[in-house]
């Protein structure tokens, strides 16, 4: 018998199915179009200082990214104070469940959204409400769960990349007993955001990630912004060097680059736009959206076959195999090349049935 087989293991834990991510193929000569980075590099700008931070490897970095999170605050019109720096958006999330839940305690969460949130939530042990949404994956009211002790909302909410009502949001805000982390990690593909919530309701978490508007998936670099004691709290939580010095200091460049970044979210935008309408001429049903992405369902053709003829042509986009959404792919915004690449591919699916 192996020693790990007699390990014990928290049932919660044991009986959890964990987190899938988008596939991350090993060879270059994929299109990938499933799992929502960034398109576009950063500006080379961002690397200059790199090569002496390089020089000083051996040493801890800041514990609390104290440079990163003061640019991070000059972007959100926040204080420092109310920033924390995390190994990516996830992470935040993370440190919100071990924060303000105790096993068998309740998290509150759409029934249709990010998977993370029900993978974190059940490995902690807590009690999960899952909150209805309609037909068109959208809220029909506030969410009102007095025992939740957080609720997790994106806005965008995957899959779908559409903006919640924000009426319904902010009720469910004032009417929540515990912490709402409201998760925004594309909300910068969009005109609108919740930032103005932190200044209406003491018990808001807003998360915030470099991986897709800034380029640097590769780096895990993340942000909770809450008043100044949540933040005192979560930071009790954190790992104590939860960044390592390379990603602080390549956030904390990015950062500085605001006009560039605006203007690849305007091209993403653009893209997007095309790439709907494109699809819609292919005989697709598409949602609008405010992400990097688009959900779509092919009239015909089955998505799981979709996402099949086109890995087989060596282009990637996220098929999911929950009831409620087999018949739709999600697919992310690329280059303009790239979206050429999958709609050719979609064409030739289409001419051979």
């Amino acid at each position: 018998m192996h020693f790990i087989s007699m390990l014990p293991v928290r049932e919660c834990v044991n009986q959890t199915p964990g987190y899938v991510p988008g596939e991350q193929p090993q060879t270059n000569d994929y299109t990938k179009l499933n799992t929502n980075e960034n398109p576009y590099p950063p500006p080379p700008e961002i690397f200059e200082g790199l090569q002496e931070e390089l020089t000083k490897v051996r040493l801890y970095p800041d514990p609390v990214s104290t440079q990163l999170r003061k640019a991070a605050a000059k972007v959100f019109g926040v204080s420092a104070e109310n920033i924390l720096a995390g190994n990516g958006s996830d992470d935040i999330l993370n440190i919100a469940v071990r924060t303000f839940v105790n096993p068998g305690e309740t998290v509150a969460f759409l029934d249709l959204t990010y998977s993370l949130y029900d993978t974190i939530a059940r490995v902690h042990g807590a009690s999960i409400v899952e909150i209805s949404t309609n037909d068109k994956f959208q809220l029909n009211q506030p969410i009102i769960c007095p025992e939740a002790q957080l609720i997790f909302v994106a806005s965008p909410n995957p899959p779908v990349g559409k903006h919640l009502n924000r009426d319904y949001l902010k009720e469910t805000c004032k009417q929540a007993m515990g912490v709402v982390l409201i998760d925004e990690a594309y909300a910068d593909f969009s005109d609108e955001n919740h930032l103005d919530f932190l200044d209406k309701y003491d018990n808001v978490i807003i998360s915030r990630t470099m991986s897709k508007s800034y380029s640097l998936a590769g780096m895990r670099v993340g942000f909770g912004i809450a008043s100044t004691p949540i933040i005192e709290q979560m930071n009790k939580v954190r790992d104590s060097y939860n960044l390592d010095r390379i990603a602080q200091i390549l956030g904390t460049n990015a950062f500085n680059f605001q006009d560039y970044f605006k203007n690849v979210w305007q091209k993403v935008r653009q893209t997007r736009s095309y790439l709907i309408e494109s699809l819609k001429k292919l005989d697709f049903s598409v949602f609008d959206s405010n992400s990097n992405f688009v959900f779509a369902s092919p009239q015909w053709i089955s998505a799981s076959d979709l996402y099949t003829q086109l890995k087989k042509r060596k282009v990637l986009v996220r098929y999911f195999k929950n009831p409620r959404i087999k018949d739709y792919v999600r697919i992310s915004i690329g280059t303009d090349q790239e979206i050429a690449r999958l709609l050719e591919a979609i064409k030739d699916i289409k001419s051979s049935l």
